[in-house]
């Protein structure tokens, strides 16, 4: 069982599965660190761009004409 989140924590340390090491070195182009600031920014964005958790991120990413009846 995981350890227990304090808000407090200066350092992340959890073990990465190849899946979400494969995503924070794509991310970051070879270097997790980067990677995972990456991440990080990217979340601010959507975030202040309305995003919120449970939110589903397909709703955010997938763009359809259905809106632009000027483009039929």
């Amino acid at each position: 069982m995981a350890r227990p989140c304090k808000i407090d924590t200066v350092q992340f340390r959890r073990p990465l599965d190849a899946d979400a090491r494969a995503i924070l070195l794509t991310a970051g182009a070879g270097d997790l660190s980067c990677g995972f600031q990456n991440l990080l920014a990217i979340y601010a964005a959507l975030h202040n761009a309305g995003f919120r958790p449970g939110d589903n991120i397909d709703d955010w990413l997938i763009v359809t004409n259905a809106n632009h009846s000027h483009l039929d």
